[in-house]
């Protein structure tokens, strides 16, 4: 029943939220959720990306196939009006039978692909700085564990860094051990100390507030790991700090000690205050090669070497033209989390009641919604939520420009005669199973172009189609014509145009899922095929008979 856990929650969010947008805010979590639970991500990452797809057609801000449709609806002769929650009806059911198919094909048809961390067991050289974390002082700790032998050991990951974590008492974690919240699924747990004083058992101890946890993962892994537990923070917390409040210009970086540089001179600890008065960079952990290890410690000393690599958190800007560093790789998806202060959780509560002011507004038909988002967002950004160029960046351009020349596309085909083809065509196989079969082969059609191209070019392309389909059935003076209305035909191209479950190209959804699941094309086909065919039957009988 994982599916079922992590499904219900995105088909809710879905209905109210945009699901590219979504769906990569749910992605790191539910990835992280499942290594702590030993779950496979492959068998809930494309469950999630569908789950999104069905909840965005519950109401009509749920998805952007939805809001065009509506669009191109009150452009009609006569028009058609699509209220906030005219497609609910329709839709509660046949999420309801997705979501059933899902969590009974998933365990069957999915991979069943084990990522997470490789297990090292790398060697260590202790660096002196004085840290803390609420009420708990260590007066030695290793601020980083090196990796030996790691160019030329098999299985050992040569990117791991060993790096010390405090556990803060507001932490979800006090209470429970490192097992039992599936920390050993996303990093090793190397050491445990309370108080200074190293504890036996790290993994199955209950952690309490002000324990330090020394753990080894990737920088990646790192980045992960801050934002998927509330409360662990690098043992550091007090440098970070001193960086001010701005995190969202904030990122961790990997960086290369040049063979000239002035990091070379005095001790680790000066260098770390050297680098948080110059760059506003703080050292989290460092990682060097055998040969580098020997020379420290003939020398008996903790100091930085030429090649060493510093995993730090810096302002971008600052840290970038800095000449002490060889190179410098920003860590991808690495924004310190933004929680456990008092503004964090205004500006979460402030957005929360934003969305819902603006959807009760649209709902009670007292704003226009593309007015009433777009004043949101700048009060967003004027709440220091997100920075302006963050607004910006979220718009996808390419999306917008496939969006207007498909407008172009769809005059051209309802001009040139086009469309009335189509439409005969469609009829006149579809007619022979009934109007069930006109249905479905309306539904065909715009499922297969919505698993090519957008789904928003898909409505655009397909309701001209769809309304000559209605008006063809009318002027055949069949008795059951009142059944395939003009309505019911717009409600399927909206539920068909969201439909993209059979490849990975149709949605954004199913892209942001492919690496995280590491998926391939045919997984999709498998899983997603027999999903599309359920969805177009169900789809077809209820518009019919229970619409």
């Amino acid at each position: 029943m994982a599916q079922l856990r992590v499904m219900l929650p995105v088909v809710v969010l879905s209905a109210f939220f945009n699901n590219g947008p979504l769906v990569s805010m749910v992605v790191p979590s539910v990835h992280g959720w499942a290594q702590r639970n030993g779950h496979p991500p492959s068998q809930l990452m494309m469950p999630v990306a569908f789950a999104s797809t069905l909840g965005g057609t519950i109401t009509i801000i749920g998805s952007a196939a939805n809001l065009m449709a509506q669009d191109r609806a009150r452009m009609l002769q006569p028009p058609i009006e699509l209220g906030f929650f005219e497609l609910t009806p329709v839709a509660l059911p046949l999420t309801a039978i997705g979501l059933a198919y899902m969590v009974l094909a998933a365990p069957r048809l999915l991979p069943n692909n084990k990522g997470g961390l490789q297990s090292s067991a790398p060697s260590r050289v202790s660096l002196e700085l004085n840290l803390g974390g609420d009420g708990a002082q260590v007066s030695l700790v290793e601020l980083s564990e090196v990796e030996t032998s790691s160019m030329g050991s098999v299985g050992i990951d040569p990117r791991i860094y060993r790096m010390f974590f405090v556990i803060r008492s507001r932490s979800p974690l006090v209470g429970k051990s490192a097992l039992e919240v599936g920390l050993p699924r996303m990093a090793d747990v190397i050491d445990l100390r309370r108080r200074g004083t190293p504890q036996p058992d790290a993994v199955n101890l209950p952690l309490c507030a002000g324990d330090i946890l020394k753990l080894a993962a990737t920088a990646e892994g790192i980045a992960k790991l801050r934002k998927s537990f509330d409360g662990l923070e690098p043992a550091v917390h007090k440098e970070i700090a001193m960086l001010g409040a701005q995190r969202r210009y904030r990122r961790m970086a990997e960086a290369v000690v040049s063979s000239d540089s002035c990091l070379l001179q005095g001790s680790l600890a000066e260098q770390q205050q050297y680098l948080l008065q110059k760059a506003g960079t703080v050292i989290l952990a460092v990682r060097r090669t055998e040969t580098q290890v020997q020379a420290v410690e003939e020398e008996g000393g903790s100091r930085l070497c030429p090649g060493d690599v510093l995993l730090v958190e810096a302002f971008t800007e600052r840290i970038l033209p800095i000449r002490d560093f060889a190179l410098v790789k920003l860590v991808e998806g690495s924004k310190p989390p933004r929680r456990g202060r008092r503004q964090d959780r205004l500006r979460g509560a402030f957005c929360l009641l934003g969305f819902v002011f603006v959807i009760a507004m649209n709902g009670l038909d007292l704003a226009p919604l593309a007015p009433a988002v777009i004043a949101l967002n700048i009060l967003c950004c004027f709440a220091k939520v997100m920075d302006w160029q963050e607004a910006a960046s979220a718009v996808n351009g390419g999306v917008m420009i496939t969006i207007a020349a498909s407008f172009g596309v769809s005059a051209a085909i309802t001009n040139t005669g086009a469309a009335t083809a189509l439409a005969t065509s469609l009829v006149d196989v579809g007619v022979r199973f009934g109007h069930v079969g006109v249905l479905c082969m309306v539904y065909a059609g715009t499922a297969i172009l919505t698993n090519i191209i957008s789904n928003t070019a898909t409505c655009v392309l397909m309701v001209p189609i769809a309304m000559r389909v209605a008006k063809q059935l009318r002027e055949g003076g069949d008795d059951e014509s009142t059944a395939v209305t003009e309505r019911s035909l717009l409600l399927l191209i909206i539920f068909a145009a969201n439909a993209a479950f059979a490849t990975p190209l149709g949605s954004a959804c199913n892209m942001l899922v492919v690496e995280a699941g590491n998926y391939h094309f045919m997984d999709f086909v498998k899983f997603g095929g027999p999903l599309q065919v359920v969805m177009m039957i169900s789809t077809c009988l209820v518009l019919l008979y229970g619409a």
